[in-house]
């Protein structure tokens, strides 16, 4: 595994336990490597108050981790230390660090396990079916990080150029997002049948390495709307750009945020980026 996938991988991982703990309010968020032996360790870590986890190798089958990576389902425990559905292996390094509730998610990409995520809270808390649910949710969305990651590296590799593996940076990649916002915008405008869908063909080029895993549908109008607010346009705004009311521009992003289980126009722009709608 090259320097730079470690670094893409260690980015989109660090990333979601941000957005998790932001979302969840939980204090602990990490993430177990699953390592080639089938072992698992823990490798990026929030909110730790001890070094007790920190790099903690655990063995397969064992503890939180490894039913998780047995049975290939999140598990939930209210209770570590007298939970009868997990071995108790690291009991110690857990009251060490004082953990009580722990929820752990698989992380899976092309049927293969990667990793698993966890939350916990150092208070007698129980984690409910909500939180299981959205560190569900973040654990999806990091398996396409992670796989089109990987879609995009394959693919600048195909090309066979002296530039073969390079991933663009981050002001590249905004450089792309705003041309391809642009040309949306561009098209709207465009009364020639014909060469408003070569310009739809060109966008859809721009998100191509990714489009193959899409699979929440969004509308080309929805699309629209989405790349307006990746502009920064307000409803108002975004209504003037497209040619029509504010009120149907509400509409699309009431019906946008449903499909990806987004709460607010931008974390909608950033879920349309995960699943490829969005370059």
């Amino acid at each position: 595994m090259d320097a730079q996938r470690l670094r893409d991988e260690d980015d989109a991982i660090r990333a979601a336990l941000t957005a998790l703990k932001t979302s969840t309010g939980i204090p602990v968020a990490m993430f177990g490597t699953l390592l080639t032996d089938n072992r698992l360790q823990i490798t990026q870590w929030i909110g730790l108050r001890t070094p007790a986890l920190q790099n903690l190798i655990i063995e397969p089958g064992a503890g939180i981790g490894g039913r998780v990576v047995a049975t290939r389902r999140a598990v939930g425990i209210s209770d570590y230390t007298r939970a009868s559905v997990i071995s108790h292996e690291y009991d110690r390094q857990i009251q060490d660090e004082g953990l009580h509730s722990i929820v752990a998610v698989p992380v899976i990409v092309q049927r293969e396990i990667r990793g698993v995520l966890y939350v916990g809270v150092h208070s007698p808390v129980r984690l409910g079916d909500k939180v299981i649910e959205e560190v569900t949710m973040t654990a999806r969305s990091l398996e396409q990080d992670l796989a089109v990651g990987a879609a995009l590296r394959q693919a600048e590799g195909g090309r066979g150029s002296s530039k073969a593996g390079r991933v663009m940076n981050g002001a590249e990649w905004e450089q792309v997002r705003s041309a391809h916002s642009k040309l949306r915008m561009l098209t709207n405008r465009i009364e020639n049948d014909e060469l408003r869908r070569e310009l739809e063909a060109l966008c859809d080029q721009m998100v191509t390495p990714v489009r193959a895993m899409h699979t929440t549908k969004l509308s080309a109008r929805e699309i629209d709307v989405l790349s307006c607010v990746a502009l920064g346009h307000t409803n108002v705004e975004a209504a003037e750009e497209m040619g029509i009311g504010a009120e149907t521009v509400k509409s699309y992003l009431r019906s946008v945020m449903r499909k990806l289980g987004a709460h607010t126009r931008y974390e909608a722009v950033n879920a349309a980026r995960r699943i490829g709608a969005l370059p």
